[in-house]
């Protein structure tokens, strides 16, 4: 197996080599280094094609050979039948990193696993890295490296991924442009033919810069050291992963896309559990789950608050909540007669708290900061802390009541400062969570694409539906659970 720590150089090459670059717009070698240009490489990009003088600018070499300079990764993409002698060049020019973007391989039947093998087998000879083949490429963003295939740009962050196909994990990534996840270093693992995801993990554990490990599997052998690597690393760090190939149709799909072995369901399950692993059950939950921990503190136990502007939101907030194993607890009377002193007298007096469709602000804020700071929650989901993302179609020159009017100026001038601007309730969110270590997730039901920016600079965690808050809160509670249960967190 791939010391893991070899593949610092493989994520932050300084130099790379493009074979099989293409000045043919809609071939691989051509968008792979299109990538690369638009990303801002941070090293030299020496692309190989003896049939092209220069490519993007880029001055090209006929050969591998040729190459003026030392290099740290070579990215192929020329047919699989020509491969394998272009791992001898690469042996004989001291590369001894490849990301080998070529298909039919292992995934296409006999034939392409017997040669599969046999540039494996070269590779081992040599002291060379594979990843794939089959891959669409990898991305750091230490080194602004893109050598991705598809012309995705991903926000940076704190998020390191893995993922057995490729076309999952940049979607993940695209997902990411639209839920403020900001990924560190991405990898297309294609068929794990030399390095597998246990190697990417070990390396991804040990990055400083990597806050949060993400995977998409198809198929791994449980007689690897996969189990027992991955305890080692959620006492350390969240591991959140997506299964595929649960099904049955879903395992032959799996064998013929990347040549994985996909297993049982029940057992995969299992095994992660045992590890620590936080299961998504799907696409929308990984990325969910991920966003959650890079941008939430874990919670020490499993109370939650709840505060509303409207009440059926809230009563489908503890529906979810009961269902998740979460406790909404009451509250004390103590409190309550403090937040007698701000709702209307026929607010509900419970946990969720009713702010019984207050149309001003002021309330929000208040109770807010006294349910959060409520030794008997240990986090709080809060509904609707975006006055301003309604629409309000009032004429400039409406006439009535002076109260009316102040109060339909009132929203406008409330909405007119989350535009672009910093939402007081969102500020005091950021505030509250550094000041008591509590998660708070803000639910905005659809509207918190309007504070992409804030999120992004603040760290908030905000979902559009209650049920997609209370699954995350309840995955970082269980991990809380585990961690506590491992002796890593204390009361």
């Amino acid at each position: 197996m791939t010391n893991h720590t070899d593949l610092e150089s493989l994520f932050n090459p300084k130099t790379i080599a493009m074979i099989g670059a293409s000045p043919t717009p809609g071939k691989w070698g051509y968008f792979i280094l299109l990538n690369m240009l638009k990303a801002g490489f941070n090293g030299q990009i020496f692309p190989v094609n003896p049939k092209a003088e220069s490519i993007l600018g880029f001055k090209c070499y006929p050969a591998v050979s040729e190459i003026p300079e030392s290099v740290d990764l070579a990215i192929i993409t020329i047919p699989s039948a020509l491969v394998s002698p272009v791992i001898d060049e690469c042996a004989a020019c001291s590369i001894r990193n490849i990301v080998l973007v070529t298909s039919n391989f292992s995934e296409s039947g006999e034939e392409g696993a017997a040669l599969e093998d046999e540039i494996v087998a070269k590779a081992e000879k040599y002291g060379i890295r594979i990843v794939g083949p089959n891959t669409m490429g990898i991305f750091s963003s230490d080194s602004r490296l893109h050598a991705l295939m598809p012309t995705l740009m991903p926000l940076h962050g704190s998020i390191s991924m893995f993922s057995q196909s490729g076309n999952v994990g940049v979607q993940m990534m695209d997902y990411g442009l639209h839920e403020n996840l900001g990924f560190s270093k991405f990898v297309s693992s294609g068929n794990e033919a030399q390095i597998t995801c246990v190697d990417y993990l070990k390396y991804f554990a040990e990055d400083e810069a990597t806050k949060v490990i993400m995977g998409y599997v198809e198929g791994f052998d449980l007689d690897t050291d996969l189990l027992e690597v991955t305890k080692e690393i959620t006492l350390k760090k969240p591991v959140v992963f997506l299964k595929g190939g649960k099904s049955e149709i879903g395992t032959k799909a799996a064998a013929s896309h990347s040549g994985s072995l996909a297993g049982s369901a029940a057992i995969n399950h299992a095994v992660f559990r045992q590890a620590g692993i936080v299961e998504a059950m799907t696409s929308l939950e990984l990325i969910d789950f991920a966003k959650s921990f890079a941008n939430s503190p874990l919670p020490a136990g499993n109370r939650v608050g709840i505060i509303t502007r409207g009440g059926g939101w809230g009563v489908l907030t503890a529906d979810a909540c009961e269902q998740s194993g979460l406790v909404v607890p009451p509250l004390p009377e103590t409190l309550i007669r403090e937040i007698d002193k701000i709702l209307p007298e026929y607010w509900n007096r419970g946990n969720p708290i009713d702010l019984v469709a207050t149309i001003m602000n002021d309330p929000l804020p208040a109770c807010l900061k006294m349910l959060v700071e409520w030794d008997g929650v240990d986090a709080v989901i809060v509904l609707g802390a975006g006055l301003q993302n309604f629409s309000y179609h009032y004429a400039d020159d409406l006439e009535g009541p002076p109260q009316l009017i102040e109060t339909i100026k009132f929203i406008k001038e409330y909405r007119e400062a989350g535009s672009g601007k910093l939402d007081p309730n969102l500020v005091l969110i950021a505030d509250l969570v550094k000041q008591t270590g509590k998660p708070i997730i803000s639910v905005s039901m659809g509207s918190q694409y309007s504070h992409k920016e804030f999120m992004k600079t603040y760290s908030i965690l905000s979902f559009p539906t209650p049920e997609r808050a209370v699954g995350s809160l309840q995955k970082l509670a269980e991990y809380s659970q585990y961690l506590t249960k491992n002796g890593v967190l204390t009361g």
